[in-house]
């Protein structure tokens, strides 16, 4: 509970340490800053501005200067349904650098004999460093992560076990599309859902996004997205995604995005509606 605490305090202090520095960084410039149909579209799309859903932790991309993200979520299992709120901070408190934070509340709908639960989700932190400037056709980061045991395992909404992980990543701006690649591995801990123990084992993560601007405004997103089994006698975690970013002023957004799993570890279906504060 203390290290949970220490780093939600951490955001809060982190974002106000950010200096001129960072919020002029043409690393991290954000065209949302600026009438957006003065900005190239392919140009926005390596920008903070436009960010992926299921790889956005460790994308090659930073908050420009603070990310605050509401989300609801519904995930189809085959014999678990979720609803859940969720809340995503990103900041960037120095230059070229973004911490952050995300973790859910929510509510399961479990089989026959199996009570249903509500409360938290696991807690993702992060922090990872960004490579490139502005005008970089390709630009680079490389991160951490860390997953505590915040989630209630009884309502099968966490898995009581402690991860680290690591992460790269790249974009490639085309001339009418964005590429993101990212690559990573994360080593879990043993945990317990349902009462059933789980022992814990090293997941490659394997990531690829593509993000294609229409308007100066609005940008589809396209994901696929790989992890191993996280656990022994568990399945791999293998989703597609597609996804909008509407941008309908300087510095808010509405995110939506639908998602598939093709393994049993991955919701069959997935719903994601957002709004995503930026500054």
């Amino acid at each position: 509970l203390v290290i949970i605490l220490l780093i939600l305090t951490a955001l809060p202090l982190a974002a106000s340490a950010q200096t001129d520095e960072a919020a002029t960084d043409p690393a991290t410039t954000d065209t949302g800053a600026a009438d957006p149909a003065a900005t190239d579209s392919a140009a926005r799309a390596t920008s903070s501005s436009d960010r992926l859903f299921l790889g956005f932790i460790p994308e090659a991309a930073v908050a420009r200067n603070q990310w605050w993200e509401g989300q609801f979520e519904i995930a189809d299992h085959n014999n678990l349904d979720v609803i859940l709120l969720r809340g995503v901070v990103a900041v960037q408190p120095w230059k070229r650098w973004e911490m952050g934070a995300s973790v859910g509340f929510g509510n399961t709908d479990t089989p026959a004999g199996v009570e249903d639960g509500t409360g938290a989700t696991d807690l993702d932190a992060w922090a990872k460093y960004f490579l490139g400037k502005s005008g970089d056709a390709t630009e680079f980061a490389a991160g951490g992560l860390v997953t505590l045991p915040t989630g209630d395992d009884a309502a099968g909404l966490g898995r009581d076990s402690f991860a680290l992980g690591a992460f790269g990543s790249l974009r490639h701006r085309f001339e009418r599309f964005v590429l993101s690649v990212h690559a990573g591995i994360r080593f879990n801990g043993d945990g317990q859902v349902f009462d059933v123990e789980l022992d814990g084992k090293a997941s490659p993560i394997v990531g690829v996004g593509m993000i294609f601007p229409q308007s100066d405004r609005i940008t589809f997103v396209a994901e696929a997205n790989f992890e191993g089994a996280r656990f022994d006698g568990a399945d791999s975690d293998v989703r597609l995604l597609g996804g909008l970013n509407w941008r309908f002023h300087n510095r808010g957004m509405f995110r939506g995005a639908i998602a598939f799993g093709l393994t049993d570890a991955a919701p069959d279906l997935q719903l994601i509606g957002g709004y995503a504060w930026t500054f």
